[in-house]
């Protein structure tokens, strides 16, 4: 499984989460603590937004670790939200379209876990994407796939439906092809203002996520004190991190965060 981080708050440098966090989203690349995978060296990327509406996206097949371009890139790159993503695959190839986040307009999308057989699911899941939307399939991922089938059911309009109609779909696909693998799904989405996160598992094992402050040169000026969501918290202050119960989403906006559950 993969892990990623999102981050939401006063304008910083990419380094000062993707590095100078005791245990930052690269150290999670060579040693995550609550993952499958130990070392998620299947490639990464980073979204981030600016002024522009479209967010700027690097991707890689390097692991995090050993890429001189993302350290540098981060040092130089500052951004009041970005999405940060090491992968693990569960089985599709390791090349940069099958990396994360996926974007689309102004919206960024970034996924652990897997709907369990996918190659046995993939032909009916995909059947669902609107043909408009399937045309910019790049990879091979369910992830990929999850995202664009969101946009089918109307992410624009409604985040939260779209992505509790995906994953209602990749479970009726599953069962319809008797899949005997679980689907995990830490879902993240943004629009560039706000921020959807989703944990949800067929089983009892649903990957971990968590809410929390981390600490940065950025001094906070009111508003929302929470400003990154992660696969597992990036620091040891562990008073500062909340785990997202399992079958919950969270939603964040620069007021406040809300918590939603899921109905599938």
């Amino acid at each position: 499984m993969c892990r990623w981080v999102a981050y939401a708050g006063p304008e910083i440098y990419l380094e000062d989460i993707l590095f100078h966090q005791s245990h930052s989203i690269v150290s999670q690349s060579l040693s995550a603590k609550e993952s499958v995978f130990t070392t998620n060296g299947d490639g990464f990327g980073v979204a981030w937004y600016t002024a522009r509406t479209h967010a700027g996206l690097f991707k890689d097949v390097l692991p995090a670790w050993n890429d001189a371009n993302l350290r540098s890139l981060a040092s130089h790159i500052r951004t009041r939200m970005f999405f940060a993503h090491v992968r693990a695959t569960t089985g599709t190839s390791v090349n940069r379209a099958n990396c994360h986040p996926f974007i689309w307009r102004n919206w960024t999308f970034m996924h652990n876990g897997q709907i369990g057989n996918w190659p046995n699911c993939r032909k009916a899941f995909e059947s669902h994407i609107d043909a408009s939307i399937f045309s910019l399939r790049e990879g091979t991922t369910d992830s990929e796939a999850m995202f664009l089938l969101a946009i089918s059911l109307g992410l624009e309009h409604n985040p939260i439906q779209a992505l509790n109609d995906t994953l209602r779909i990749a479970l009726q696909t599953m069962r319809d092809h008797g899949a005997d693998e679980p689907l995990r799904a830490t879902l993240a989405l943004t629009n560039g203002q706000e921020i959807w996160a989703v944990r949800f598992a067929s089983d009892a094992r649903s990957p971990s996520l968590y809410y929390g402050s981390a600490q940065t040169r950025a001094h906070e000026q009111g508003g929302n004190p929470v400003n990154t969501i992660a696969s597992e918290p990036i620091d040891s202050e562990a008073d500062r991190w909340h785990r997202v119960d399992a079958g919950t989403g969270i939603h964040w906006t620069p007021d406040g965060l809300q918590s939603f559950s899921l109905h599938l």
